[in-house]
């Protein structure tokens, strides 16, 4: 952690005591004398901050004395909000009015006390000669005391000058060539901190060139915490989310989980992995990390690394095939930086500015993100004098290196921000380094902090929209950077880069503790702020006697006790901090939440979330101050009616709107709350507790209204018409919970009409036979941008929603009576109405799904969507010319009939997928012909698809296509022909049961195929030959083939030649094709991965000696003829004879992994595999005569994992002594061994040599 460089947020927190000496205690009788003086005090001594605040830098003992005055300003606003409590308290009649003055005097107590230190520290100003906030203002003219204009939460974050590093790593990525001959290369981009090495590397991660050629990415932060086990699970986590596998997994069980994922989407498929912030040093845990890892992933693989250390990439030693050094940029792209951030058009307002703003960009040393903090300050200066300060101020005076000169335009920027947001800014302290911080949580935690400054039209500006404005002022200033965008442009997640993270540590390293870093002899006496805690580090934040928030529950690792303690830690232990304004439990596992809490005066943010509470204690609502509520994932169905205490809550999230039983009445008078995203409809009272909340915002999920038998109570409710802040809404009829009828549902949703602003809707499980007009008026619904319908039942007719004149996205699902869409037949061809206006401009996306019975889409006009998804829609048919402007199509169960209509006319289509029509015998005329920009073509599960119709694929116009599928089209006899398709990468055909030939010439012309795949075929005879051309080839697989023949190369056969035929070619896969007597690999020279397995007429597999990049090898069984195995020496199968290897013998040097099958004849295991001494896992299966494991296991120096499965007759293991030699075996397994498993029970007599293997799995 830096070392505390400034006192921040010293003036902020004196004007917060003053505001509430104004707002909340003036008028509180008892209290009067003392309040003003102490008002008086801070007014006067906050006429001096400025200048204080700036002199601290120098002085030390200016910084004390701000230090001292910013902790009694915090106990003075401690006592101010406990007298506001207990006002709030009396309100509510909780307690007597007759204890009023008693808690009044002690208050007043309190506030003389701070009065008499107060009054010190006031005299001890005067020794440091400090100017009032106007003498020092004059000073300088960069002072920022106002929030800049409000800018758009989605900048322009284009990146200036990167674009050669870019194309450079990129073509290192994608080059067959580049680090060919290494396992897992790596890419090192090293540079200082602030130079963008990590935008660089996300420009790189996010361009489209690596996301086709990569199958999987990943991207993980790594900084100081790089331990193997860790960075296993979060690659797992990214993959698949929802994976079972704890945390605390052994390395062994979370490759195990790791190498499941990658198998069930795909086996082996080429991973980019990017550790950003590397700070490594430790080779030996680098090389366990990549030695692991480069055995689960495929061919081709990649890691980038970026680091400020040099040292970290060369380290990496033989991985790393290049150093891509960082420089800095050049003061044009400087220069473009600062024009970028200052002026909205990105050029100067005025040509004055043009030469002070180039002579401020040579000061940036070449650095992007010191570009970006002074065009973010520059913002709103407009003037010649503003920017000749920003020039000739006194930072750029400090001798310093490239970082240390960051830090100090860092600390001028800060310097510089109103003191409103120097607090907000500095409260970021408590997440961690590259930790993505949510704007919506930071918000709430800004809030309850009283962090937002004092407002001068109070009354009516809202606490979220200001903090909005700071959030965005930050981002603009670029104070917080990488942000995630939703589908609005909203910025809801940020980080901040590693140097303003160090920034913000400075400014409150005392007073922001993350606990996950700490250890116990930091000083917490302090600490207001401490994040991250876990039930270790909770004692140690016992020293702190003052802290406001408690966030990030981490009980990671710790045992769960009943009686609502983890490990020795109580719930109640929490209760013991009586300042907190922000308690974060979510994740705690205790029971125990009814025990009184004490008093927690001061709490504003709670988070219950994902805990095991079933109801909310009687405290949470005695807590009069609460602004925030959280309750996701946990068992509460009902809430008290004594919510109605909250009268300050602002911020109640709950989830899983079903079963909410009911909602109080009372809630109905929460008149300041801004978010409720599921509210449960009910019998009694309907929704009219919704009545009154007009200030609600964001998105509302509404549930049961199936239980309204009365569309009054929903026009009264004024459920959307009054809410002009909903952006979202959803609305459930939950057919469990329905009483209503056709009718009454139509009156209810004719009522539920929502505000304009509204840009998301969603109906599902209304019974109504058709829809209000509302839903599809332009007038009404002018900033729709979505929209879904579903499972309405009833329903006979959907109106157009041609008017909607912003709706991008529209998905019409389950709606099994519906006929028709848009105007009727009869309506379009009626010569005496006015046409409905139906332009559909914005549209992007159209689902229909699910609609057995819907026939006819009648429209006015085209509609512009580019992507059409249209599943289990077997009797639709469309007015051709309608889509004009489709790129995707998608067409899943939808009659032949259909397919005609849908796609006839169409000419701008790159991705086109056909599944499932079940009727559909010929693709339509000219369909492939005319789209010729076709990327991406599909045609699966179309049992009666007889035929391309003539026009096949080879005409020229199909040139772009780069993936083609063909599966499960049982009647198709041959492949259409494919000559022309130069660009095609990918080939996969599946379960064509009548297809037969593949001619040779099919091959020829396919140069840039990549990936080849063919399965079940039962009928495809004679000879795959592939052709010298496929020079791109990288994976092949050929699979339950039983009549196929030969697998061959077409061309030289030279053995010299045929080494480099396919050398990009890592993964060669050939199963259950038992017609196949011969095969030779040599022309894959460069395989990684080779299976040949289940081919029961296979006598002779050749060239297995040439493999020597090969990492996993899987074989057998093959013909029973056979009595040996094949050889990996030099012959075509191995004699066991014995012999002895010579020592220049090539024998698979880089092979990891070994599974062999065996068949009936086989005796012994081949002897030759003894010289696998880089092996690490090997596999024994089917060897049925096997009687014992030779003594020559012993000498696989290198073996971690041993695995024996239905071997019936084996009964002996090597002995003790060679089992012993094996100094990395960690796992044993034995399955399906009846004699060897009776054998290596614990009193069996294999036992002994077994018992050291940590671990042992015999069934």
């Amino acid at each position: 952690m830096a070392e505390e460089l400034i006192v921040g947020g010293a003036g902020e927190i004196v004007k917060r005591a003053i505001s509430l000496a104004f707002d909340e205690l003036g008028l509180v009788i008892g209290v009067k004398g003392e309040v003003k003086k102490l008002k008086d005090v801070l007014t006067h001594i906050q006429a001096v901050l400025q200048d204080a605040e700036e002199k601290q830098v120098k002085e030390n003992r200016v910084k004390v004395w701000l230090q001292q005055l910013k902790q009694l300003s915090y106990d003075a606003e401690d006592v101010f909000d406990e007298i506001a409590y207990n006002e709030l308290k009396y309100t509510t009649g909780w307690l007597n009015n007759l204890s009023r003055p008693v808690a009044r005097f002690k208050m007043a107590h309190q506030i003389k006390a701070i009065n008499l230190e107060l009054d010190g520290i006031d005299k001890r100003k005067s020794a440091f000669q400090l100017k009032t906030n106007d003498q020092a203002g004059a000073s300088s003219s960069l002072s920022g005391q106002t929030i800049d204009r409000e800018t758009t939460s989605r900048l322009n974050d284009n990146v200036i000058g990167r674009e050669s590093d870019k194309e450079d790593i990129i073509k290192m990525l994608i080059n067959h060539d580049h680090g060919n001959n290494i396992a897992l290369p790596v890419i090192a981009i090293v540079g200082l901190g602030g130079l963008g090495k990590t935008t660089l590397a996300q420009l790189v991660y996010n361009d489209d060139a690596v996301k086709k050629h990569f199958e999987l990415k990943v991207w993980i932060c790594v900084s100081t915490n790089f331990r193997t086990t860790n960075l296993f699970f979060q690659i797992l986590q990214q993959i698949n989310p929802n994976n079972a596998v704890p945390e605390s997994s052994s390395k062994q069980v979370l490759l195990q989980g790791l190498e499941s994922q990658l198998v069930q989407q795909g086996t082996k498929k080429k991973f980019l992995l990017v550790l950003d912030d590397d700070w490594n040093e430790n080779q030996a845990m680098w090389e366990d990390f990549v030695f692991s890892l480069r055995d689960i992933v495929g061919t081709g693989s990649r890691i980038i690394v970026t680091s400020r250390d040099s040292n970290v990439a060369s380290i990496r030693g033989d991985q790393t095939v290049h150093v891509h050094q960082l420089q800095g940029l050049s003061e044009y792209s400087c220069w473009d930086i600062i024009k970028s951030r200052a002026f909205k058009n990105g050029e100067p307002v005025k040509p004055s500015l043009l030469e002070i703003g180039k002579q401020i960009s040579d000061k940036c040393k070449s650095v992007p993100l010191a570009a970006k903090v002074l065009g973010g300050m520059l913002q709103s200066k407009r003037e010649d004098h503003e920017w000749e300060a920003m020039r000739d101020a006194d930072f750029w005076k400090v001798p310093s290196d490239g970082t240390e000169q960051i830090m100090e335009v860092l600390k001028f920027s800060y310097y510089n921000l109103p003191s409103a947001l120097k607090s907000c800014f500095s409260y970021c302290a408590i997440f961690p380094k590259d930790y993505f911080i949510s704007r919506e949580s930071l918000i709430e935690l800004w809030m309850a902090q009283g962090l937002l400054g004092a407002s001068n039209n109070s009354q009516e500006e809202i606490m979220e929209d200001k903090c909005n404005t700071y959030f965005n002022t930050l981002y603009s200033k670029s104070f917080f950077q990488e942000a995630k965008i939703n589908e609005y442009g909203e910025v809801i997640e940020c980080k901040m880069h590693d140097l303003v993270h160090d920034l913000a540590q400075s400014i409150c390293k005392f007073e922001c503790q993350i606990l996950g870093e700490c250890n116990n002899t930091e000083d917490f006496s302090k600490c207001r702020h401490a994040s991250f805690i876990s039930p270790k580090t909770l004692k140690v934040l016992t020293k702190a006697k003052k802290v406001r928030t408690i966030f990030g529950w981490k009980p990671t690792s710790i045992s769960f006790h009943n009686g609502g303690t983890v490990g020795a830690t109580k719930i109640s232990t929490f209760f013991k901090f009586k300042l907190l304004r922000v308690l974060d439990l979510s994740g705690f596992r205790g029971s125990d939440f009814s025990s009184s809490p004490g008093k927690l005066k001061h709490l504003r943010y709670l988070d219950l979330s994902k805990t095991s509470i079933k109801s909310l204690p009687k405290w949470v609502t005695q807590l009069y101050h609460l602004q925030t509520l959280k309750l996701f994932h946990c068992y509460i169905v009902k809430l008290p009616e004594d919510l109605m205490n909250l009268k300050k809550l602002r911020h109640l999230f709950i989830d899983d709107g079903w079963k909410w039983k009911k909602m109080p009445q009372a809630m109905g008078k929460l008149h300041e709350l801004q978010t409720l995203r599921v509210f449960g409809a009910c019998q009694e009272n309907g929704i009219l507790v919704l009545e009154n909340l007009n200030n609600l915002r964001g998105a509302l999920e509404i549930r049961r209204l199936g239980l309204l038998r009365e569309a009054s109570l929903a026009k009264r409710a004024n459920v959307l018409s009054k809410k002009s802040k909903l952006h979202k809404l959803e609305l459930y009829w939950d057919r469990d919970f329905s009483i209503g009828d056709e009718g009454s549902d139509l009156h209810v949703l004719e009522e539920l009409q929502p505000h304009q602003n509204l840009h998301e809707l969603l109906i599902n499980g209304f019974e109504g036979v058709r829809f209000p007009r509302w839903i599809s008026n332009g007038s009404l619904l002018p900033n729709l941008k979505s929209m879904m319908i579903s499972d309405c039942s009833h329903c006979e007719h959907i109106p157009s929603f041609g008017e909607l004149a912003c709706l991008e996205r529209l998905e019409i699902r389950n709606m099994s009576n519906v006929k028709s869409i848009g105007g009727s037949k009869d309506e379009q061809m009626d010569t005496t109405t006015t046409p409905q206006s139906s332009s559909y401009s914005c549209l992007k996306v159209l689902e229909l799904d699910r609609m057995p019975n819907l026939e006819e889409w009648f429209e006015g006009n085209e509609v512009c969507s580019e992507e059409l998804w249209i599943r289990n829609c077997p009797n639709l048919r469309m007015t051709p010319h309608l889509f004009p402007s489709l790129k995707s199509l998608k067409l899943n169960d939808v009659g032949g009939t259909g397919v005609v209509s849908i796609t006839t006319s169409l000419t701008s289509l790159t991705s086109l997928s056909i599944t499932r029509c079940d009727d559909l015998e010929f693709l339509p005329e000219g369909l492939l012909m005319n789209n010729d920009q076709l990327i991406i073509f599909n045609v699966e599960q179309c049992p009666k698809l007889q035929t391309f119709k003539g026009e096949g694929l080879m005409v020229s116009n199909s040139g772009s296509l780069r993936e083609l599928k063909i599966g499960a089209c049982d009647a198709l006899k041959s492949i259409p022909d494919v000559r022309g398709l130069t660009s095609l990468q990918n080939l996969e055909i599946w379960s064509c049961r009548e297809l037969e030939m593949m001619p040779k010439e099919f091959w020829s012309s396919l140069v840039s195929l990549e990936s080849l795949y063919i399965y079940r075929c039962e009928r495809l005879k004679g000879t795959i030959e592939l052709s010298l051309s496929l020079k791109h080839l990288r994976e092949v697989r050929i699979m339950f083939c039983p009549n196929l023949e030969r697998f061959d190369i077409c061309g030289s056969s030279n053995t010299e030649q045929q080494l480099v035929l396919f050398s990009c070619c890592h993964t060669l896969e050939i199963y259950n094709c038992n017609a196949i007597s011969s095969i030779d690999v040599r022309s894959f020279a460069s395989l990684r991965e080779l299976k040949i397995t289940e081919c029961s007429g296979l006598h002779a597999l050749q060239g297995l000696p040439f493999l020597t990049a090969l990492e996993e090898l899987e074989l057998g069984p093959f013909s029973e003829d056979s009595d040996c195995f094949p050889s990996l020496l030099g012959g075509e199968y191995d004699d066991d004879n014995g012999d002895e290897v010579a020592s220049n013998t090539p024998l698979l040097p880089s092979l990891r992994k070994l599974v062999i099958n065996g068949w009936p004849a086989l005796q012994a295991l081949p002897h030759h595999l003894q010289h696998l001494t880089m092996l690490k896992s090997l596999s024994i299966w089917n060897f049925t005569n096997l009687t014992e494991l030779p003594e020559w296991i012993g000498n696989l120096a290198s073996l971690e994992e041993l695995r024996i499965v239905s071997c019936d007759k084996l009964t002996h293991l090597p002995s003790k002594e060679q089992m012993q030699r094996l100094n990395f075996l960690e796992s044993l397994s034995i399955a399906l061994c009846p004699c060897l498993e009776e054998r290596c029970k614990r009193d069996g007599p294999e036992w002994p040599n077994i018992s050291h293997i940590p671990y042992l799995h015999i069934e």
